[in-house]
């Protein structure tokens, strides 16, 4: 089994080329372009069963709309998230406002904006498959970095989905070998939709298991926000839909301090 991806030491990195950003008020700084180094928060790769096909998509970490290299006023108002889906060939933007406007993303090709995208996954020297939940408890006690990787079939479509993402948060009760993860942001595919390309199918999730045979996701959705007699204010875009699914997770264990 492939070691376990060193998150910390992940990145997407993209150099932009230089160009005028049309909006009236923009207000960067950027005659040679830009290029950014970004984490990655996690991965997922796609398997067709029938070809043994694979496409990697890496979901980088957030971060505030700004304006680059201004003299001061950096970030944007109002505000919006910036974060992305890439893979080799293509691009998603995931970043919203606070409220839902209704328009869905979908994939695109990286174009001519970017002179060149590299997604840098490192992974550790060595890792351990912690194979029951002593271990875990043990591994957490230690302070282990730890990755889960979880798989999920697609019958429907013949497809086959590896989820891998650095488990920030553990439950876990060493007295009776008790444990609980709880951790994301991750990109999970949705199960219902029509869109017929991978990267259009995925969302932000976290999940949530204490078993290695099935995990539970909660997807961000648009979320209504209604008044005291039900009206419908707005909608905002929160983790609110709960999904559970067969799954088979491994959980690595890379160096201790």
């Amino acid at each position: 089994m492939e070691n376990a991806c060193d998150f910390q030491r992940s990145f997407m990195t993209w150099d932009h080329a230089p160009g005028p950003d049309p909006r009236p008020d923009a207000r960067h700084n950027t005659p040679l372009g830009n290029r950014a180094r970004i984490q990655l928060e996690a991965i997922v790769d796609v398997l067709d069963e029938a070809s043994g096909r694979s496409e990697r998509f890496v979901l980088i970490a957030p971060c505030r709309t700004e304006w680059v290299y201004a003299a001061d006023r950096l970030f944007q108002v109002p505000s919006r998230e910036y974060r992305n889906i890439y893979s080799a060939g293509e691009r998603r933007a995931m970043g919203k406002g606070l409220t839902d406007a209704g328009e869905r993303t979908r994939g695109a090709p990286l174009g001519e904006a970017f002179s060149s995208l590299v997604i840098d996954v490192q992974r550790f020297a060595a890792t351990r498959i912690l194979e029951t939940p002593d271990a875990i408890c043990a591994a957490t006690v230690a302070n282990a970095p730890l990755v889960g990787r979880t798989q999920l079939a697609d019958p429907r479509r013949g497809e086959r989905y590896v989820l891998e993402y650095p488990i920030k948060t553990m439950n876990h009760r060493p007295e009776t070998g008790a444990f609980q993860v709880d951790t994301g942001p991750l990109l999970v595919p949705d199960e219902a939709s029509a869109e017929p390309r991978a990267i259009d199918r995925l969302e932000l999730a976290h999940v949530a298991y204490n078993r290695l045979d099935r995990a539970e996701f909660i997807l961000r959705r648009p979320t209504p926000v209604t008044d005291g007699a039900g009206r419908e204010l707005c909608r905002v875009l929160h983790y609110s839909e709960v999904r559970e699914y067969p799954a088979r997770t491994v959980v690595l264990e890379g160096p201790r301090p």
